[in-house]
């Protein structure tokens, strides 16, 4: 007998494992649908802009990480001097102590895309000065000088202008997710862009490197046209009020230092943030050296090993980036802190090694921990800021790095002395301290999500 049309007849069992259909394949279509469920990603999927930002980004960030390694591959060639590594660093950190805040009003004051445009072609037009000089065979140290101290000239304008476009192109409600990608995929710049440069100067040589970077710079102004900016209603007043002001430039300054002092949280993510940077970065601006003296026998072979280590730094990168991008705003504090832990451990395993077999397994790690560090951190900072001086907090974290690179050329003076990889175990060993010292007399850090 049929069962009533109101009754609910007891659904069919399901069918024996071993003769039912097999499972279904996820289709393309629920492919995409649980990407667009992705949070990770959400500012990528909803701001067109943002995409081309994006996009520029990694054109303008990969040529200046590029130049950074090839600069210092060149230096020791021609000098075979970790001292003339220092000084290279800190040609390119003087005009940044000296500019950088200024670049930060400016930033706060004129069209932020028009300034980071001018500084990014201003980049192209020394990088392809440079390409020309090394195809003339004409290169020498005075000429890598001069090209970090006009760069650094460049940047501390075009990069706090950058970092502070990003609110005015994602809005309020987005800038939290917008600026978690951005410090995750600058962190991978940062530490495979290096690696690419290595290869490639071991196979094409470094003329053509420096090419590569001119054409990069040019292609991220031409795409930044494609990046509009949001009305002032939708990015906050406090865009708009600061876009028109046009007061006294110290005095801009002055205020950006006494809003930090309000904010002991920013205060105390500025400092420590600061320091971190000054004992991570050695490892990357000696590698070149390390290589050379301790993993190859050859010019050539150390530009290849250098150019593996780095490009398996920048794959321990990317894993810790997805991670980050992926994982709820808790517990960042911890997070920041077990970064340092991973990526100091593994600095003075770095530093004992001499196998190639064994340093490339060493730095798949020690980029997880780098890219947290960074990523997190960055993203602990500019969450902290207001639209009102995300300039100028911009162009005080570009002046820090100026400070940590005089770290960094005072570590290079120190690796001269007394070798390369004393000099990274010690630096391991302060990072380590440092790493104490946020989780036990820095409880405030800890306890930060």
């Amino acid at each position: 007998m049929m069962p009533a049309p109101d009754e609910v007849a007891d659904p069919p069992p399901p069918p024996s494992a071993s003769v039912g259909p097999a499972p279904a394949q996820p289709s393309a279509t629920s492919r995409v649908a649980r990407f667009r469920q992705l949070r990770t990603f959400q500012t990528i999927r909803e701001v067109p802009s943002y995409r081309w930002y994006l996009l520029t980004m990694i054109g303008n960030m990969s040529a200046m990480q590029m130049q950074m390694i090839s600069r210092g591959i060149l230096t020791y060639e021609l000098t075979g001097s970790y001292a003339a590594l220092g000084t290279i660093e800190l040609a390119n950190t003087l005009p940044r102590l000296a500019f950088a805040l200024t670049g930060g009003v400016v930033a706060d004051r004129r069209n932020r895309r028009t300034v980071t445009q001018i500084g990014q072609t201003f980049n192209a037009a020394i990088a392809g000065a440079l390409a020309a000089l090394l195809f003339l065979d004409m290169l020498t140290f005075t000429h890598l000088v001069v090209g970090s101290v006009l760069a650094g000239i460049s940047n501390s304008f075009a990069l706090p202008a950058r970092q502070a476009m990003i609110p005015q192109i994602v809005g309020v409600s987005r800038l939290s997710n917008a600026l978690g990608l951005n410090a995750s995929m600058m962190s991978v710049i940062r530490l495979s862009a290096p690696g690419i440069a290595a290869t490639l100067i071991a196979f094409a040589g470094a003329s053509w490197v420096f090419a590569l970077m001119a054409v990069l710079y040019l292609f991220a102004t031409v795409v930044l046209f494609r990046v509009k900016m949001l009305p002032d209603s939708e990015t906050g007043t406090l865009v708009r009020q600061v876009s028109t002001q046009r007061g006294n430039a110290v005095a801009d300054i002055a205020e950006a230092l006494r809003y930090i002092w309000r904010i002991p949280v920013l205060r105390m993510l500025l400092v420590v943030d600061m320091f971190l940077g000054m004992l991570m970065f050695p490892y990357q601006r000696l590698l070149p050296g390390f290589v050379a003296d301790i993993l190859a026998t050859n010019d050539d072979e150390a530009a290849i090993n250098l150019g593996i280590l780095l490009t398996l730094t920048g794959v321990g990168a990317l894993v810790g980036a997805l991670v980050i991008a992926s994982i709820p705003n808790r517990n960042r504090g911890k997070l920041v802190i077990g970064s340092v832990v991973i990526f100091s451990v593994g600095l003075l395993a770095f530093s004992a090694s001499d196998m190639m077999l064994v340093s490339c397994g060493i730095v798949l790690i020690m980029g997880v921990g780098q890219t947290g560090r960074q990523a997190l951190n960055n993203i602990l900072i500019q969450s902290s800021v207001s639209n009102e001086y995300r300039g100028r907090i911009s162009s005080v974290m570009l002046f820090e790095d100026g400070i940590e690179s005089l770290g960094i050329f005072a570590i290079a003076i120190f690796a001269s002395v007394v070798g390369s990889p004393i000099a990274l175990a010690v630096t391991a060993v302060m990072l380590l301290t440092l790493a104490a010292a946020m989780w036990f007399v820095m409880p405030s850090y800890r306890r930060l999500d």
